[in-house]
């Protein structure tokens, strides 16, 4: 559950709460983990292949070439570690969540962003999913407001049609199911809006 800020509306729950999906978030932290299996699988073999090569240009040429290639080696393990961890601690921050009152991405490890667009704002959402995403059985929600450029958009979201379907239907006030809420929807329309303003 969402932690109550200055921005929330008076009794918000949090219905639905989910991640990217991870594989296809992730999908090139998944290429370094590869990397860097393979990297150390033949670090031996790369590190005796050098061995030889020096021994062949040691007669034309006098340098280190077996220890700074382990440096080397060892240096872009450690890259590729650290890169495995940082993309892996930024997927954990994501979170995109359905409440009472609005949709919200929360993300960010040290600076904090929170977007979010109130279902009475939404004017259309738009739900796309490419063939592999597909396969994993997730897609992109954008979600676009009432004014120019202004848009919400969940990326890798699981079950994405679902997730449209349920904000659809939380615009129209319905209980979704998750939980048991109640919201005021006051609709007035235009000529009540406007005698409201300019009737003395």
């Amino acid at each position: 559950m969402a932690e109550r800020d200055e921005n929330s509306y008076v009794g918000e729950k949090v219905l639905f709460e989910t991640r990217p999906r991870f594989t296809l978030n992730l999908g090139s932290t998944i290429v370094k983990f590869i990397v860097l299996l393979l990297l150390l699988y033949f670090f031996s073999t790369i590190l005796s292949l050098f061995a030889s090569a020096q021994e062949f240009l040691i007669y034309y040429v006098q340098i280190p070439l077996v220890q700074g290639v382990s440096y080397m080696l060892l240096f872009i393990v450690v890259v590729l570690v650290f890169s495995i961890l940082w993309d892996v601690i930024s997927w954990r921050a994501i979170h995109y969540m359905l409440t009472t009152h609005r949709v919200m991405i929360k993300k960010g490890i040290f600076r904090k962003r929170k977007i979010y667009m109130p279902y009475n704002m939404i004017q259309d959402i738009d739900v796309s999913q490419g063939l592999i995403e597909r396969l994993f059985r997730a897609g992109d929600i954008e979600i676009y407001g009432g004014h120019e450029h202004t848009q919400v958009v969940l990326e890798d979201v699981p079950n994405p049609y679902q997730v449209d379907n349920t904000i659809n239907r939380l615009m129209q006030g319905e209980d979704v199911g998750y939980r048991k809420y109640q919201r005021e929807v006051d609709r007035k329309s235009v000529i009540e809006e406007y005698d409201k303003k300019f009737k003395f």
